[in-house]
């Protein structure tokens, strides 16, 4: 006699691909995150993109990838000021003043893309999310695979032969 195999609870498998989705869904949405912001840092620290102003340190602190500069950019059309994080070529103190560029936030999931930033010319701060695009691209390939294998399937139709 076969022995019997047990099939999961329906509940269960639906809970678990939901779970599963969430998380491949996630991916591409950090992808876009991390992209927009390498883009937007690489723009505007080469002068493509931005409203030009001067932005004042106001406060540094120090976390694991370095310093954390903030402060007040002021553009250059007299606009208002804006609380901004200031990206600089090196180090900052507080006090110190730079001639900048500010990208407004974008709106995202994630803590700290929406807020504006303040870029010197020349700084390259915008490369440390060079890493996370690549692994975001990576962990979005599952997904991308998926949705190309469904398509693929409807687009065949069900009445054609499986190869």
């Amino acid at each position: 006699m076969a022995p019997v195999q047990k099939k999961p609870h329906p509940v269960l498998v639906v809970v678990l691909l939901a779970v599963v989705a969430a998380v491949l869904l996630a991916f591409p949405v950090a992808l876009y995150a991390n992209t927009t912001a390498l883009v937007d840092g690489y723009r505007a620290s080469h002068g493509q993109a931005g409203v030009p102003g001067t932005a004042v340190v106001d406060s540094v602190s120090n976390a694991r990838g370095g310093q954390v500069c903030t402060g007040l950019f002021t553009p250059d059309d007299g606009g208002t000021p804006v609380e901004a994080r200031i990206e600089v070529v090196g180090g900052c103190e507080p006090g110190q003043e730079v001639q900048a560029r500010l990208m407004e936030g974008r709106p995202s999931p994630f803590i700290g893309y929406d807020d504006p930033r303040a870029w010197e010319p020349g700084a390259g701060d915008w490369a440390a999310f060079i890493p996370l695009v690549v692994l975001f691209g990576l962990l979005s390939l599952p997904l991308l695979i998926l949705l190309a294998m469904i398509a693929k399937r409807l687009l065949r139709g069900k009445d054609a032969p499986e190869h």
